[in-house]
């Protein structure tokens, strides 16, 4: 086919896709999407939200999380920082649902209370490490996100539309026929990212998004969501120890240390914020390097108490620059009608069964077809237990006091093609299950349909 042809002519001519282009994301002139509707801004307020998780049998609980409070304005790009431990992905996997045993507190969308069905139909949530389909092109990886999340209503020619628009506005279009495996590290990340625009999130949850780039690749990326924030999008990345310059691009920050809120506000606002309580940061010192210092704890574990006391644990709205922006959840309710933010649909996939089985088994033969090792071992695994079979059993079924053995050629018969399933099965199943897991808490698919694809391939 076509689309064969251009994946062995970029495999062998471009090798420009193991590198980025300058060029492919034009700094600060993202222009909007011309096939995706513009987001209506969402607030997310949290208040009181604990974590705890089970240390063993007899060994009683770790809180992780201690009643932190906050409040993540709509069409902004938000930090949560801290040194490592400190409770960042955790949060950010409380307030995006992922978590949800264990947990205390509430999470308010809009001013009203989570209802976590409808939340999950307007996010997205992008891990740390890229779960990519490798085998497929950049242009498959769109058209079946495209299948699995837009539904049969919307039209091929529609879809297409989505993700030439998206590919372009991401600088991606040149590498549509580039198989996924080959690009690099930044453009892994921005396809990610491309693969969670197609159903136009207005929440967009980041797992350290810079994690594994170098710099010219963190400051494309967090341009690209910087910008993608301007668009009304609401986007909370944690991260953990940005550059200065990285550091500005964010609009809001908010600062963990050992699960309680250390700072909440304007990045601007941060160094303002050190001086009030008495810790100035160093000239020339990057602020965000300092901030994660006193976290650690490394001037002393009094500070830390210190500016939690200050920040109230996250209540605190002092230092958010321009505080007519957030509003009280009373302010919050009026300001987005009930009717705007609450969809009664129980359906929470967008296609049908029968329908994601169909894209995931389409999905496995391509992926079958490129992975030629698996192939080929396949097919010699089953003509060497053919011919020892027939070795060992040859003639068995001329003799009649050779019955017995007629029962053994097809037990072993069965047992072979069932256990070679199973390991072929187990074998490939833990390359793919992070990213399954990850897509059927998407919704994008549903928990039949995964096992189902693998049985039948």
């Amino acid at each position: 086919s076509s689309s064969n042809n251009h994946v062995v002519h970029n495999n062998n001519n471009n090798n420009t896709a193991h590198y980025q282009s300058h060029n492919d994301i034009e700094a600060h002139h993202v222009r909007p999407f011309q096939n995706l509707p513009p987001c209506e801004p969402v607030d997310i307020q949290f208040k009181d939200v604990s974590y705890c998780v089970s240390m063993g049998f007899r060994k009683g609980q770790k809180e992780i999380l201690h009643k932190v409070n906050g409040k993540f304005p709509g069409s902004q790009l938000i930090a949560i920082m801290g040194p490592s431990g400190a409770g960042k992905s955790t949060l950010l996997d409380v307030l995006s649902g992922y978590r949800r045993t264990g947990v205390e507190g509430a999470v308010y969308v809009n001013g009203r209370i989570r209802n976590l069905n409808s939340f999950r139909r307007m996010t997205c949530y992008i891990t740390q490490q890229d779960q990519l389909q490798t085998l497929l092109t950049v242009l498959e990886n769109m058209r079946i996100a495209a299948d699995l999340k837009l539904g049969a209503e919307i039209s091929k020619h529609e879809k297409e539309s989505i993700i030439e628009d998206i590919l372009t506005v991401l600088g991606l279009y040149e590498h549509q026929y580039t198989i996924t495996s080959r690009l690099s590290g930044g453009q892994k990340k921005r396809l990610s990212i491309a693969l969670e625009l197609i159903n136009n999130p207005t929440i967009m949850f980041l797992d350290e998004p810079t994690t594994g780039l170098d710099s010219f690749s963190c400051n494309q990326v967090v341009d690209l969501l910087k910008q993608l924030a301007k668009q009304g999008r609401t986007i909370i990345a944690t991260i953990h120890q940005p550059s200065a310059k990285l550091f500005q691009e964010f609009d809001q920050v908010y600062v963990l240390s050992s699960g309680e809120c250390m700072y909440q506000g304007c990045t601007n606002s941060l160094v303002p914020f050190l001086q009030s309580v008495d810790m100035p940061c160093p000239v020339y010192h990057n602020p965000a390097d300092y901030v994660i210092e006193l976290a650690c704890g490394e001037h002393g574990m009094e500070k830390i108490q210190t500016m939690v006391m200050e920040m109230g644990n996250g209540e605190s709205t002092d230092w958010f620059g321009d505080k007519r922006k957030v509003l009280k959840l009373e302010q919050l309710r009026k300001k987005y009608p009930l009717k705007k933010i609450i969809e009664q649909n129980d359906n929470l996939h967008a296609t049908s069964q029968w329908h994601q089985l169909e894209v995931l088994i389409k999905r496995g033969i391509i992926k079958g077809k490129r992975d030629a090792t698996l192939t080929h071992l396949r097919i010699g695994v089953n003509i060497s237990i053919a011919a020892m079979l027939g070795f060992l059993f040859i003639d068995a079924g001329n003799e009649g006091s050779r019955v017995l053995d007629n029962y053994n050629l097809l037990f072993s018969i069965l047992m072979h093609h069932m256990m070679a399933t199973m390991m072929l099965t187990v074998l490939t199943c833990k390359r793919s299950r992070i990213w399954d897991h990850l897509k059927i808490t998407d919704r994008e698919f549903s928990f039949f349909s995964v096992p189902t694809e693998m049985g039948v391939l």
